[in-house]
């Protein structure tokens, strides 16, 4: 069983064990409640004497006022919730995620302070919970984002994993060409994006971090699929394809990234993936060799690519 979070040894632990629904409404929108305390998908900790799917049915009506139907349970996930600093406290909460419909709305009476929200889960980047937006990629985006590659699987088991969401583009350029980020200080190289900032709409994040890092307008942005690596964290990544159109003015990287001597170059798709496949970079970050995971999965991306429609090319 997965867990998710950080934990941080100067707090105490609270247990609790609760019940989780995933639903969509007719365009495809996940529900989420917004709280005082940030985002989260309807549900909450069992009663004493309170069974999983009693719960959920009573929280639902707490929380949304509609009455479900519980269509399936999907899979179980613990993760730690930081409470209000002065409490000094985390939740350490084991929680039962199921698929739910929506039935009827029986009342407008609900939790004070709560709001019942329907949003794109493509900008469900600001959960208060890692394990919910992990629930939203695999049981709402998975179908449309499937998985290129997966990473240290089989470790899954063994850490508790904070989430870090990222965005990555293939970028096309003129002459059946695209753009790769090269560093001959550190002997790297690979495709634009970085990492997805708090409450960022994933394609949102996969333009800017495009356009900062190639200096290029972008166009015609299209999910391709995702990356999923465990780590120190588990990374999920959100790859697509989109178009450079006009220049801008310059590139815009981070202070590391300069420090690293990255720039963009324009090379066909088959240099790309000798010239990713024969960088020797070495990058370790808590034990973990990630540059290696790197190469993986930009050259999975990369595949994915060759594969896909590719009518975009300009």
């Amino acid at each position: 069983m997965p867990v998710f979070g950080i934990r941080k040894p100067e707090r105490s632990v609270v247990l609790r064990t609760g019940a989780y629904g995933i639903v969509t409404n007719i365009s495809g929108k996940v529900m989420i409640i917004k709280n005082k305390l940030g985002k989260f998908l309807p549900g909450g900790g069992l009663n004493p004497g309170e069974g999983y799917e009693e719960a959920l049915r009573r929280e639902f009506l707490e929380e949304t006022g509609y009455e479900i139907t519980i269509k399936r349970r999907l899979e179980t996930m613990s993760w730690y919730i930081d409470t209000p600093a002065e409490w000094n406290l985390q939740v350490f909460n084991t929680g039962i995620f199921y698929e739910v419909e929506l039935e009827k709305r029986v009342h407008a009476d609900i939790e004070e302070g709560h709001e019942v929200l329907f949003i794109d889960g493509e900008s469900a980047t600001d959960m208060h919970s890692d394990a919910q937006m992990w629930a939203i990629y695999k049981y709402i985006l998975s179908e449309q984002y499937p998985p290129i590659i997966k990473t240290n699987i089989s470790a899954a088991q063994d850490r508790i994993y904070p989430l870090r969401l990222a965005a990555r583009c293939i970028v096309q350029t003129e002459g059946d060409k695209i753009i790769l980020l090269k560093s001959e200080k550190l002997d790297i190289c690979g495709l634009p994006g970085g990492g997805i900032l708090r409450g960022e709409d994933i394609r949102a994040a996969a333009m800017r971090e495009a356009k900062e890092e190639t200096g290029r307008s972008i166009d015609q942005l299209k999910p391709l699929g995702a990356s999923i690596e465990f780590s120190s964290m588990l990374q999920l990544t959100y790859y697509f394809t989109a178009v450079a159109t006009a220049a801008l003015h310059g590139v815009h990287l981070t202070e590391l990234e300069s420090d690293w001597g990255i720039y963009p170059i324009e090379v066909d798709i088959a240099t790309a993936e000798e010239m990713i496949a024969q960088s020797k970079g070495i990058i370790m970050h808590e034990g973990f060799e990630v540059a290696s995971m790197s190469r993986a999965r930009n050259l999975a991306a990369l595949k994915a690519y060759k594969l896909s429609d590719r009518s975009a090319a300009p």
